[in-house]
């Protein structure tokens, strides 16, 4: 009977992985399979290459660096830029390795400066969720990896301890570390609700990311999420993340179940992944 059980089990997940690619090739996307080894020339390892190194299962192999894949658009960004990808639309499944787990992720991307058409494939995977998945999302957080670049220097953005009370929220620290007046301080001074129109009244040169925010939170607000927030001091975990960013939780899980955003592969893309648990696979 716990074989029976089991097999079930395993049907239905590899059912659900056929069901979501059948599903988004009926909207256009074309399917992306690659493999979960990467290789690596340490002569051509990027800044971004080495900072996720410590968050990889990695080993050497002749002058070569070998790696399970630990990011789904991190590998599509690599297999485009290598292979002049002609496509614009990708959708993908199969496992991710971070640092000490395994994940499942389903995914896609979208190859176009179009500000709508990257909307369009939000809102795509969003039903996805909500519908044949059934999980019901009960917060977005949306971020923009433009504003702290317009408040802070290239060394502060640089500097490891403003990092880190900027992932902390230490508003203490950052007076410490960078005075009362300046920007960044005031900013995180406000009550978090008044952040973003303090924002756009107070600092001009945020007022194109902060409409851009506006207008990515009233489009999730009419996707019938409930709480809609925005954090203005997040930093980007790869350095192609340019601008909108977004997470997106359910109140089973402390961990979102979908994460993703606008960057640069060289031009301007985006994509969004679907982190799979028991709970949702």
């Amino acid at each position: 009977m716990l074989f029976e059980q089991n097999n079930h089990h395993i049907l239905d997940k590899k059912h659900k992985e056929w069901e979501f690619l059948h599903h988004f090739t009926h909207l256009g996307y074309d399917l992306l399979d690659l493999s979960i080894l990467e290789e690596f020339k340490w002569d051509r390892l990027s800044p971004d290459d080495l900072k996720t190194m410590t968050n990889r299962y990695t080993w050497q192999s002749n002058d070569s660096l070998l790696s399970l894949r630990s990011d789904w658009t991190d590998s599509i960004v690599r297999y485009r830029k290598k292979y002049k990808l002609q496509t614009s639309k990708v959708a993908y499944s199969g496992p991710v390795y971070p640092y000490n787990q395994e994940k499942m992720q389903f995914g896609v991307e979208i190859f176009s400066e179009s500000i709508s058409k990257q909307q369009d494939s939000m809102k795509e995977l969003l039903d996805y969720i909500q519908t044949s998945l059934n999980q019901k999302l009960s917060v977005a957080v949306i971020s923009h990896y433009s504003l702290l670049k317009k408040l802070l220097t290239k060394d502060d953005l640089e500097d490891p301890d403003i990092k880190h009370l900027l992932r902390e929220r230490n508003l203490d620290g950052l007076i410490h570390q960078l005075g009362t007046e300046h920007p960044v301080v005031q900013l995180m001074s406000q009550p978090v609700p008044d952040q973003l129109h303090f924002a756009k009244a107070k600092f001009p040169d945020l007022k194109e990311s902060v409409n851009e925010i506006i207008e990515w939170s009233a489009i999730l607000e009419k996707k019938n999420i409930p709480t809609v927030y925005s954090d203005l001091f997040s930093l980007p975990a790869q350095s192609y993340y340019k601008g909108i960013f977004l997470q997106f939780y359910t109140d089973q899980l402390v961990e979102p179940i979908v994460t993703g955003g606008q960057y640069s592969s060289p031009t301007k893309a985006f994509g969004m992944a679907i982190n799979l648990t028991d709970l949702t696979y």
